[in-house]
Protein backbone atom coordinates (compact mmCIF):
# COMPACT_ATOMS: atom_id res chain seq x y z
CA UNK A 1 0.00 0.00 0.00
CA UNK A 2 1.49 3.34 -0.77
CA UNK A 3 1.65 6.12 2.27
CA UNK A 4 0.18 9.31 1.97
CA UNK A 5 2.50 11.96 2.11
CA UNK A 6 1.13 13.97 4.56
CA UNK A 7 2.96 17.21 4.36
CA UNK A 8 2.63 17.02 0.69
CA UNK A 9 -1.22 17.68 1.05
CA UNK A 10 -0.45 19.99 3.78
CA UNK A 11 -2.62 17.83 5.76
CA UNK A 12 -2.29 18.22 10.01
CA UNK A 13 -3.20 20.12 12.92
CA UNK A 14 -1.01 23.33 11.75
CA UNK A 15 -2.91 23.70 8.45
CA UNK A 16 -5.55 25.66 7.06
CA UNK A 17 -8.61 24.80 4.94
CA UNK A 18 -9.23 26.97 1.58
CA UNK A 19 -12.19 27.71 3.20
CA UNK A 20 -10.40 28.86 6.59
CA UNK A 21 -8.11 30.81 4.01
CA UNK A 22 -10.80 32.65 1.91
CA UNK A 23 -13.00 33.20 5.16
CA UNK A 24 -10.65 34.33 7.41
CA UNK A 25 -10.40 38.00 9.52
CA UNK A 26 -9.72 40.81 7.25
CA UNK A 27 -7.58 43.13 8.62
CA UNK A 28 -8.92 46.78 8.64
CA UNK A 29 -6.00 49.24 6.39
CA UNK A 30 -4.58 51.88 9.00
CA UNK A 31 -5.12 55.36 8.60
CA UNK A 32 -2.09 56.26 6.69
CA UNK A 33 -2.26 52.99 3.91
CA UNK A 34 -5.91 54.24 3.45
CA UNK A 35 -4.95 57.19 2.95
CA UNK A 36 -2.31 56.40 -0.07
CA UNK A 37 -4.92 54.31 -1.24
CA UNK A 38 -7.34 57.21 -1.35
CA UNK A 39 -5.39 60.06 -2.52
CA UNK A 40 -7.15 61.49 -5.42
CA UNK A 41 -10.63 61.55 -3.60
CA UNK A 42 -9.40 63.05 -0.44
CA UNK A 43 -7.66 65.93 -2.58
CA UNK A 44 -11.04 66.77 -4.61
CA UNK A 45 -12.96 66.38 -1.43
CA UNK A 46 -10.85 68.28 0.43
CA UNK A 47 -10.71 71.30 -2.04
CA UNK A 48 -14.86 71.17 -3.02
CA UNK A 49 -15.02 71.62 1.00
CA UNK A 50 -12.80 74.61 0.87
CA UNK A 51 -14.25 76.30 -2.13
CA UNK A 52 -17.85 75.88 -1.83
CA UNK A 53 -18.73 75.11 2.12
CA UNK A 54 -15.34 77.22 3.42
CA UNK A 55 -13.91 74.09 5.10
CA UNK A 56 -17.20 73.58 7.60
CA UNK A 57 -19.17 70.62 6.68
CA UNK A 58 -22.54 70.33 8.34
CA UNK A 59 -25.27 67.74 7.85
CA UNK A 60 -28.84 68.61 6.75
CA UNK A 61 -30.90 67.55 9.13
CA UNK A 62 -34.68 66.48 8.67
CA UNK A 63 -36.50 65.91 11.87
CA UNK A 64 -39.41 64.86 10.25
CA UNK A 65 -37.72 61.24 8.79
CA UNK A 66 -35.25 61.12 11.54
CA UNK A 67 -32.05 61.81 9.18
CA UNK A 68 -29.17 63.61 8.52
CA UNK A 69 -27.10 63.75 5.31
CA UNK A 70 -23.58 65.10 4.65
CA UNK A 71 -24.37 66.54 0.72
CA UNK A 72 -20.52 67.56 0.52
CA UNK A 73 -20.13 63.93 0.61
CA UNK A 74 -20.83 63.40 -2.85
CA UNK A 75 -17.99 65.25 -3.76
CA UNK A 76 -16.04 62.12 -3.18
CA UNK A 77 -18.64 59.90 -4.66
CA UNK A 78 -19.94 58.92 -0.67
CA UNK A 79 -23.39 58.23 0.54
CA UNK A 80 -24.12 61.54 1.60
CA UNK A 81 -25.87 59.60 5.11
CA UNK A 82 -22.44 57.91 5.92
CA UNK A 83 -19.53 59.58 7.96
CA UNK A 84 -16.69 56.39 7.70
CA UNK A 85 -15.22 58.75 4.69
CA UNK A 86 -15.18 61.50 6.63
CA UNK A 87 -14.31 59.75 10.20
CA UNK A 88 -11.13 58.40 8.79
CA UNK A 89 -10.08 61.71 7.66
CA UNK A 90 -10.38 62.88 11.03
CA UNK A 91 -8.34 60.04 12.01
CA UNK A 92 -5.30 60.24 9.72
CA UNK A 93 -1.59 61.60 11.34
CA UNK A 94 -2.05 65.20 11.49
CA UNK A 95 -5.81 64.79 10.99
CA UNK A 96 -7.26 66.27 7.61
CA UNK A 97 -10.30 66.85 9.23
CA UNK A 98 -11.55 67.99 12.85
CA UNK A 99 -14.86 66.38 14.01
CA UNK A 100 -16.72 68.42 16.79
CA UNK A 101 -20.26 68.16 17.92
CA UNK A 102 -22.91 70.23 15.92
CA UNK A 103 -26.03 69.20 17.38
CA UNK A 104 -27.17 67.18 20.15
CA UNK A 105 -31.08 66.47 21.46
CA UNK A 106 -32.78 64.07 22.96
CA UNK A 107 -35.43 61.44 20.85
CA UNK A 108 -38.01 58.43 21.50
CA UNK A 109 -36.44 55.32 22.51
CA UNK A 110 -38.66 53.36 20.90
CA UNK A 111 -39.29 55.32 17.78
CA UNK A 112 -35.79 56.39 16.16
CA UNK A 113 -37.43 57.05 12.83
CA UNK A 114 -38.07 60.66 14.00
CA UNK A 115 -36.67 63.31 15.66
CA UNK A 116 -40.01 65.40 16.70
CA UNK A 117 -39.99 65.71 20.40
CA UNK A 118 -41.69 68.27 22.51
CA UNK A 119 -41.34 69.15 26.33
CA UNK A 120 -44.69 68.70 28.39
CA UNK A 121 -45.71 70.11 31.46
CA UNK A 122 -48.37 67.85 33.96
CA UNK A 123 -49.82 68.43 37.23
CA UNK A 124 -48.66 66.13 39.62
CA UNK A 125 -51.81 65.44 41.24
CA UNK A 126 -54.10 64.78 38.36
CA UNK A 127 -51.92 64.30 35.80
CA UNK A 128 -53.34 66.48 33.33
CA UNK A 129 -51.23 68.88 30.99
CA UNK A 130 -53.60 72.21 31.64
CA UNK A 131 -50.62 73.10 33.30
CA UNK A 132 -49.76 76.95 33.35
CA UNK A 133 -47.15 78.92 34.72
CA UNK A 134 -47.44 82.00 37.21
CA UNK A 135 -45.77 84.83 38.45
CA UNK A 136 -45.80 86.67 41.52
CA UNK A 137 -45.72 90.28 40.77
CA UNK A 138 -44.78 92.91 43.54
CA UNK A 139 -45.69 96.72 42.97
CA UNK A 140 -42.49 98.70 44.31
CA UNK A 141 -44.09 101.62 45.75
CA UNK A 142 -46.71 100.22 47.71
CA UNK A 143 -45.68 96.72 48.54
CA UNK A 144 -48.31 94.94 47.00
CA UNK A 145 -48.11 91.37 45.84
CA UNK A 146 -50.21 89.57 44.07
CA UNK A 147 -50.40 87.82 40.61
CA UNK A 148 -50.18 89.21 37.23
CA UNK A 149 -54.08 88.91 36.63
CA UNK A 150 -54.83 90.78 39.88
CA UNK A 151 -53.48 94.23 38.34
CA UNK A 152 -56.21 95.53 35.92
CA UNK A 153 -55.08 96.74 32.85
CA UNK A 154 -55.89 100.37 31.71
CA UNK A 155 -55.72 100.92 28.09
CA UNK A 156 -52.63 98.38 28.06
CA UNK A 157 -51.09 99.75 31.15
CA UNK A 158 -51.27 97.98 34.56
CA UNK A 159 -53.09 98.96 37.43
CA UNK A 160 -52.35 98.60 40.87
CA UNK A 161 -55.58 97.70 43.10
CA UNK A 162 -53.70 98.15 46.28
CA UNK A 163 -52.58 102.04 45.64
CA UNK A 164 -54.98 102.34 42.01
CA UNK A 165 -51.25 103.71 40.45
CA UNK A 166 -50.70 103.13 37.01
CA UNK A 167 -47.64 101.08 35.91
CA UNK A 168 -46.15 102.95 33.61
CA UNK A 169 -42.53 101.12 33.67
CA UNK A 170 -43.27 97.38 34.80
CA UNK A 171 -39.40 97.02 34.16
CA UNK A 172 -38.52 99.53 37.19
CA UNK A 173 -42.05 99.87 38.62
CA UNK A 174 -42.31 96.19 38.72
CA UNK A 175 -40.64 92.91 40.81
CA UNK A 176 -41.17 89.33 39.94
CA UNK A 177 -40.22 87.81 43.41
CA UNK A 178 -41.48 83.88 42.69
CA UNK A 179 -43.46 81.90 40.79
CA UNK A 180 -45.45 78.94 40.73
CA UNK A 181 -47.70 76.59 38.77
CA UNK A 182 -51.51 76.37 37.94
CA UNK A 183 -53.58 73.02 36.93
CA UNK A 184 -56.69 74.56 35.54
CA UNK A 185 -58.25 70.94 35.33
CA UNK A 186 -58.17 70.24 39.42
CA UNK A 187 -57.42 73.69 40.79
CA UNK A 188 -53.48 72.39 42.59
CA UNK A 189 -51.05 75.15 42.87
CA UNK A 190 -47.73 73.88 43.23
CA UNK A 191 -43.77 74.77 42.55
CA UNK A 192 -42.47 72.17 40.18
CA UNK A 193 -44.66 70.38 37.20
CA UNK A 194 -43.66 67.60 36.20
CA UNK A 195 -41.54 67.24 32.38
CA UNK A 196 -41.98 64.59 30.01
CA UNK A 197 -41.29 64.02 26.64
CA UNK A 198 -43.51 63.39 23.74
CA UNK A 199 -43.13 61.98 20.57
CA UNK A 200 -45.27 63.57 18.27
CA UNK A 201 -45.17 61.07 15.17
CA UNK A 202 -46.59 58.02 17.43
CA UNK A 203 -48.61 59.94 20.42
CA UNK A 204 -46.96 58.82 23.19
CA UNK A 205 -44.84 60.44 26.36
CA UNK A 206 -41.97 59.36 28.07
CA UNK A 207 -39.35 60.50 30.27
CA UNK A 208 -36.27 62.27 30.28
CA UNK A 209 -34.13 58.97 31.76
CA UNK A 210 -35.76 56.74 28.81
CA UNK A 211 -34.93 59.33 26.38
CA UNK A 212 -31.71 58.35 24.14
CA UNK A 213 -28.99 61.05 22.77
CA UNK A 214 -28.69 61.38 19.33
CA UNK A 215 -25.59 62.96 18.79
CA UNK A 216 -24.43 64.66 15.18
CA UNK A 217 -21.36 65.76 14.41
CA UNK A 218 -20.01 68.54 11.95
CA UNK A 219 -16.27 68.30 10.29
CA UNK A 220 -14.24 71.62 9.64
CA UNK A 221 -10.93 71.09 7.08
CA UNK A 222 -7.86 71.31 9.52
CA UNK A 223 -6.27 74.41 10.03
CA UNK A 224 -3.27 73.19 8.59
CA UNK A 225 -5.39 72.32 5.50
CA UNK A 226 -7.88 75.63 5.45
CA UNK A 227 -7.54 78.67 4.02
CA UNK A 228 -9.61 82.05 4.65
CA UNK A 229 -12.61 82.83 2.75
CA UNK A 230 -11.95 83.98 -0.41
CA UNK A 231 -12.71 87.71 0.08
CA UNK A 232 -11.80 88.76 -4.12
CA UNK A 233 -13.24 85.85 -5.05
CA UNK A 234 -16.33 86.34 -3.95
CA UNK A 235 -16.00 89.88 -4.84
CA UNK A 236 -15.27 89.52 -8.20
CA UNK A 237 -18.35 86.92 -8.58
CA UNK A 238 -20.81 89.78 -7.10
CA UNK A 239 -19.63 92.34 -9.54
CA UNK A 240 -20.11 89.50 -12.80
CA UNK A 241 -23.55 88.75 -11.06
CA UNK A 242 -24.85 92.56 -10.44
CA UNK A 243 -23.61 93.27 -14.13
CA UNK A 244 -26.74 91.42 -15.22
CA UNK A 245 -28.62 94.10 -14.20
CA UNK A 246 -28.90 97.39 -15.51
CA UNK A 247 -26.97 98.83 -12.78
CA UNK A 248 -23.81 100.79 -12.23
CA UNK A 249 -21.33 98.77 -10.17
CA UNK A 250 -18.17 99.90 -8.38
CA UNK A 251 -15.56 98.48 -6.32
CA UNK A 252 -14.06 99.90 -3.21
CA UNK A 253 -16.86 102.88 -3.31
CA UNK A 254 -15.92 105.11 -0.34
CA UNK A 255 -19.42 106.98 1.03
CA UNK A 256 -19.61 109.33 3.48
CA UNK A 257 -21.94 108.80 6.43
CA UNK A 258 -24.35 111.18 8.65
CA UNK A 259 -21.69 111.06 11.08
CA UNK A 260 -19.20 112.35 8.80
CA UNK A 261 -17.11 109.51 9.31
CA UNK A 262 -15.88 107.57 5.88
CA UNK A 263 -17.38 104.03 4.79
CA UNK A 264 -15.52 101.66 1.97
CA UNK A 265 -18.42 99.91 0.40
CA UNK A 266 -16.91 96.45 -1.24
CA UNK A 267 -19.90 96.63 -4.27
CA UNK A 268 -21.66 99.46 -4.67
CA UNK A 269 -24.32 99.49 -7.45
CA UNK A 270 -27.19 102.16 -8.66
CA UNK A 271 -30.11 101.47 -11.25
CA UNK A 272 -31.56 104.91 -12.90
CA UNK A 273 -33.56 105.94 -10.50
CA UNK A 274 -31.07 106.52 -7.90
CA UNK A 275 -31.12 103.43 -5.62
CA UNK A 276 -28.68 101.98 -4.38
CA UNK A 277 -27.49 98.73 -3.14
CA UNK A 278 -24.22 98.24 -0.99
CA UNK A 279 -22.85 94.83 -0.69
CA UNK A 280 -20.78 94.00 2.68
CA UNK A 281 -18.59 91.00 2.58
CA UNK A 282 -16.62 89.41 5.12
CA UNK A 283 -13.06 89.69 4.90
CA UNK A 284 -11.33 89.18 8.22
CA UNK A 285 -12.17 87.51 11.71
CA UNK A 286 -12.10 90.75 13.67
CA UNK A 287 -15.08 92.35 10.61
CA UNK A 288 -18.19 91.60 12.26
CA UNK A 289 -21.66 91.72 11.60
CA UNK A 290 -22.05 94.15 14.14
CA UNK A 291 -19.87 96.62 12.59
CA UNK A 292 -21.10 96.04 9.33
CA UNK A 293 -24.75 96.47 10.74
CA UNK A 294 -23.37 100.43 12.19
CA UNK A 295 -21.82 101.25 8.79
CA UNK A 296 -25.55 100.32 7.07
CA UNK A 297 -27.21 102.54 10.26
CA UNK A 298 -24.80 105.12 8.97
CA UNK A 299 -25.01 105.05 5.50
CA UNK A 300 -28.91 104.54 4.79
CA UNK A 301 -28.97 102.66 1.39
CA UNK A 302 -31.85 101.54 0.08
CA UNK A 303 -30.79 97.99 0.08
CA UNK A 304 -27.86 96.42 2.11
CA UNK A 305 -26.50 92.96 2.11
CA UNK A 306 -23.92 91.33 4.09
CA UNK A 307 -22.43 88.28 2.72
CA UNK A 308 -19.46 85.67 3.88
CA UNK A 309 -20.42 84.97 7.84
CA UNK A 310 -20.77 80.83 7.98
CA UNK A 311 -23.11 81.26 11.60
CA UNK A 312 -25.22 84.25 12.10
CA UNK A 313 -27.42 84.26 15.09
CA UNK A 314 -31.78 84.71 14.65
CA UNK A 315 -31.18 87.75 17.14
CA UNK A 316 -28.48 89.53 14.91
CA UNK A 317 -30.31 88.54 11.50
CA UNK A 318 -33.62 90.14 13.36
CA UNK A 319 -31.39 93.25 13.85
CA UNK A 320 -30.21 93.71 10.43
CA UNK A 321 -33.57 93.56 9.07
CA UNK A 322 -34.47 96.67 10.71
CA UNK A 323 -31.97 98.67 8.44
CA UNK A 324 -33.28 96.96 5.63
CA UNK A 325 -30.20 94.59 5.83
CA UNK A 326 -30.47 91.48 4.61
CA UNK A 327 -27.38 88.76 6.03
CA UNK A 328 -26.26 86.01 3.99
CA UNK A 329 -25.37 83.59 6.34
CA UNK A 330 -24.24 80.36 3.57
CA UNK A 331 -20.99 78.68 3.35
CA UNK A 332 -21.20 78.02 -0.37
CA UNK A 333 -20.10 80.91 -2.94
CA UNK A 334 -22.67 79.90 -5.45
CA UNK A 335 -25.09 79.64 -2.87
CA UNK A 336 -24.60 83.29 -1.53
CA UNK A 337 -24.62 84.41 -5.20
CA UNK A 338 -27.98 83.10 -5.77
CA UNK A 339 -28.98 85.08 -3.16
CA UNK A 340 -27.84 88.03 -4.17
CA UNK A 341 -29.27 88.22 -7.24
CA UNK A 342 -33.00 87.13 -5.77
CA UNK A 343 -32.51 89.92 -3.13
CA UNK A 344 -31.23 92.57 -5.27
CA UNK A 345 -34.29 91.44 -7.94
CA UNK A 346 -37.21 91.68 -5.40
CA UNK A 347 -35.69 94.78 -3.60
CA UNK A 348 -34.96 96.82 -6.69
CA UNK A 349 -37.66 95.87 -8.97
CA UNK A 350 -35.25 94.59 -11.52
CA UNK A 351 -35.16 92.29 -14.58
CA UNK A 352 -31.94 90.39 -15.42
CA UNK A 353 -30.88 91.58 -19.10
CA UNK A 354 -29.17 88.71 -21.44
CA UNK A 355 -25.28 88.78 -20.95
CA UNK A 356 -23.43 89.76 -23.87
Amino acid sequence: MFEVNKKLFNIGKNSKTSKEKTFGTKVKPDAKSWQEENRERISKFLSKAKENYNGIILPDINYEEGRYLYLALKEAGEAVNETGFMDMLASTEPPLLERFVHNQFLVCPHHKSSFLVNVRMFCPKCDSICVQRLHLFEHKSCGYLAEKSRFSEDNSQLKCPSCDKVVKNPQKEMRVPAAWYFCSDCGEKFDDATIRLYCKEYDHDFSISEAMTVTIYGYSVASSERFQFDYLKLKNDVVKTLSEFELAVEENYLVKGKSGNDHIIDVYATNKKGQSVFILINNSESNSVDSRIVQVLDTMPNTAILAGYPAISEKTKSVASKYNATVIASQNVQEILSEIKKIVSQKMNLGVTAAR
